[in-house]
C-alpha cells in the first residue's frame, strides 16, 4: 500500500488472500481476487457471512466448490460407469477444500460409486512414488486431483510409465486441471475443467489473438493463471467504462467502485459473466470435458465433446454460503 496502487490483482493462495483483502479495504484500493478461490475471500468474516462483503474485494474467477463440482458432475455425466475414485491434492486448504467439496458432491451425484481414502502430497513435492504406488496398487476407475502447476506435470509424468492411465495402456481416467498440460506436450487424453475461460473459448477472435501472440512469444501455450488476470483486467475495464458513461467525465475511484458492484453483465474476450452484487463475485458458464489435438488451424488445442455445460447455478454456492453447507441441501 506504501505505493498507493489503485489495483492489486493476482496472489494465489486462500491465505495470502485473506491476509490482503482487509489491509486493502482499509485503504480504499480494489483488490480483484483471480487466482484464490475461495468462495468466501470477499467475505468480512469467512465463519460469519452476516457481517457482508468488504467494499473494495471483487472475485472475478470461480470457486474451489465450482471446481470441485464440475469434477464431479463430469463423473456422473461422462463416467457413469465409474465405481472407485480416487484423489490426490495438496496438503493445505485448497486441497482439502477440493476433497470436500467434490466428495459431498458425489455422494449426492453418485451414491454407489466408491470413494478411496485421499492422497495429500507436500507441496512442490518432487518425488510422487509413495501416491503413485498407491494408485497403481487400486486401480482406480476414475482419478480427480486438483494438484495444479509444476506439481501436476511431476505428478502426471511420474505416473505415466505405470501404464495406469486411459492413454498409456490402462482405463483410468484422469481429471485436472489440462490448462497446465498442454503446455509440456503430453499425448494422453485429460479431462478437465480449467478457469472459466477455457481453450473451447478459441472460437472468440480477440481472446484467440491473446493466445496466438502468447504461444509466439513464449513458446508455449498459455496458461490458467494468464486467463486469470485477463478476467480482471476486463472486470475492471467494464467498471470504469460503466462509471464514465454514467458521469460524462472520467470517473472516482469510488464511482468505479460503485460500477462495479452494479456491473451484472462483464464482457471479454471468452464469454460473458455475471457479477453478483450481493457477495461481489463474478459467476460464469462452465464448459468441461476433454482437451484435444488442434483441427482448427489455429495451432491450439481446445475442449471437444463429450464435454457438459453448467449454469452458474448448478456449480456455484449461492451468496454467502459455503460449498459443503449448499451440497448438502441438494
Amino acid at each position: 500500500m506504501q505505493d498507493k496502487v489503485d489495483v492489486v490483482t493476482g496472489i494465489p493462495g486462500t491465505n495470502h488472500t485473506l491476509a490482503v483483502a482487509p489491509v486493502c479495504d482499509e485503504n480504499n484500493t480494489f483488490f480483484l481476487q483471480c487466482q484464490a478461490r475461495a468462495e468466501y475471500g470477499t467475505w468480512k468474516d469467512p465463519e460469519d457471512p452476516s457481517k457482508g462483503v468488504f467494499d473494495w474485494v471483487f472475485h472475478t474467477a470461480n470457486s474451489t466448490t465450482s471446481h470441485a463440482v464440475q469434477a464431479a458432475y463430469m463423473v456422473k455425466e461422462l463416467f457413469p460407469e465409474t465405481k472407485v475414485i480416487a484423489q490426490i491434492h495438496q496438503d493445505y486448504a485448497y486441497g482439502y477444500d477440493n476433497y470436500n467439496y467434490f466428495t459431498a458432491a458425489i455422494k449426492k451425484l453418485m451414491p454407489d460409486a466408491e470413494l478411496l481414502d485421499p492422497l495429500y502430497p507436500k507441496i512442490f513435492s518432487p518425488d510422487y512414488t509413495p501416491y503413485v504406488s498407491e494408485l497403481v496398487e487400486a486401480k482406480p476407475d476414475f482419478i480427480f486431483t486438483s494438484l495444479w502447476g509444476t506439481d501436476f506435470t511431476r505428478f502426471v509424468d511420474q505416473l505415466i510409465p505405470y501404464k495406469l492411465l486411459k492413454g498409456t495402456g490402462g482405463n483410468t481416467i484422469l481429471e485436472g486441471y489440462w490448462d497446465f498440460y498442454p503446455a509440456i506436450g503430453r499425448d494422453i487424453p485429460v479431462f478437465g475443467h480449467p478457469q472459466p475461460f477455457n481453450q473451447g473459448s478459441i472460437e472468440y477472435e480477440e481472446y484467440r489473438n491473446i493466445l496466438i501472440w502468447y504461444k509466439k512469444k513464449y513458446g508455449n501455450l498459455e496458461m490458467g493463471a494468464v486467463a486469470d488476470i485477463i478476467s480482471s483486467f476486463y472486470t475492471f475495464k467494464a467498471a470504469v467504462e460503466k462509471a464514465y458513461d454514467e458521469k460524462g467525465a472520467f470517473p472516482t475511484r469510488d464511482e468505479i467502485r460503485d460500477a462495479m458492484e452494479n456491473l451484472r453483465k462483464v464482457s471479454t474476450p471468452y464469454g460473458e459473466g455475471i457479477m453478483r452484487k450481493e457477495d461481489h463475485r463474478v459467476l460464469w458458464t462452465i464448459e468441461c470435458g476433454v482437451l484435444a489435438e488442434d483441427t482448427k488451424g489455429y495451432g491450439l488445442p481446445y475442449l471437444y465433446k463429450p464435454k457438459i455445460t453448467l449454469e452458474p447455478s448448478k456449480h456455484e454456492p449461492p451468496a454467502f454460503m459455503k460449498g459443503t453447507d449448499w451440497i448438502a441441501k441438494w
